[in-house]
């Protein structure tokens, strides 16, 4: 046999209004946890973010670096001198026969 409940409106809303009463606190904790937890999260979102373009930069410099390196080596390779002084200086081979060496001695 089956029963029937029947419940008044008025008793559940008072029901259901004493029950958030007594467990208001625990409301309050959670909700409060989980606000301090969203807020968190995003700090934690945007660090990372920064980590991301940082590292991209670092190694977007760390590329530049060794181009301008490889630029340098180029530029100060002995036959490159040895052109700019020949052609735009004018300058001639010389010749060691007639030349005077100093040795430095320390």
């Amino acid at each position: 046999m089956t029963r029937s409940i029947t419940i008044n409106r008025e008793e559940l809303i008072q029901d259901i209004k004493i029950g958030l009463g007594k467990y208001k606190l625990y409301f309050a904790i959670f909700f409060s946890s989980l606000i301090m937890l969203v807020g968190y999260s995003q700090l934690n979102y945007k660090i990372d973010n920064e980590i991301v373009q940082l590292n991209q930069e670092k190694n977007y410099l760390i590329a530049e670096n060794f181009k301008l390196k490889k630029d340098i080596g180029i530029l100060s390779s002995p036959e490159r001198l040895s052109q700019l002084a020949k052609g735009q200086q004018g300058m001639k081979p010389g010749d060691y026969k007639s030349g005077k060496f100093i040795e430095n001695k320390p």
